[in-house]
C-alpha cells in the first residue's frame, strides 16, 4: 500500500538509501520506480533508477518514441559542454576569437542529457521533494511506521 511522503519520511528515505543494502519503491504517475545502489566501478557506487523494473539506453534520447514521460523528473539532468575551458581557451588563443567562433560554431554549445544515476541519496531526494504526487510504495522506515 502507497502513502504520501511527509518530511520526517524524506529524512527517514534518505537515512536508508545512504546504507549498502535497501529497497525502496515509489509510485508516480502511473509507473514503479524502484531505486537500488549499484557499483560503477570497484570503489564507487551510485543510486540507479529503474522505472517499471527496466532500464534503456535509447530512453536518454529525448526523441524516442516510446521513452516514458516522467524521465525529465525522476532521472538526473547532465549539462556537458561539447568543448572543455582548456580547450576553448586553447583555441581563442591560438586562432583568435572571431576566427574560433567562424571555424568552431558550437565553440559554446551545451548538450544535455538525462542519467538513471545519481551520485548521493541526498541529490536524489532533492529532486523526487519537489514531484507533486508522488507516493512511497516500499521501504524499511515505512515499515517501522
Amino acid at each position: 500500500m502507497s502513502q504520501p511522503i511527509t518530511k520526517e519520511m524524506w529524512k527517514d528515505i534518505e537515512a536508508e538509501m545512504s546504507g549498502y543494502f535497501f529497497d525502496i519503491r515509489f509510485l508516480y504517475k502511473g509507473h514503479e520506480i524502484a531505486v537500488t545502489r549499484v557499483h560503477e566501478s570497484e570503489s564507487k557506487t551510485s543510486l540507479q533508477v529503474y522505472i517499471d523494473g527496466v532500464i534503456q539506453g535509447a530512453w536518454a534520447n529525448k526523441d524516442y518514441a516510446h521513452r516514458p514521460v516522467i524521465i525529465p523528473d525522476v532521472w538526473k539532468l547532465v549539462r556537458k559542454s561539447v568543448y572543455s575551458p582548456t580547450q576553448r581557451k586553447k583555441l581563442i588563443k591560438d586562432l583568435g576569437k572571431r576566427k574560433a567562433k567562424e571555424w568552431f560554431p558550437n565553440l559554446e554549445k551545451v548538450v544535455e542529457f538525462h542519467v538513471p544515476n545519481f551520485s548521493k541519496a541526498s541529490v536524489l531526494c532533492r529532486q523526487y521533494k519537489k514531484l507533486e504526487g508522488i507516493e512511497l510504495k516500499k521501504a524499511e522506515c515505512m515499515e517501522t511506521i
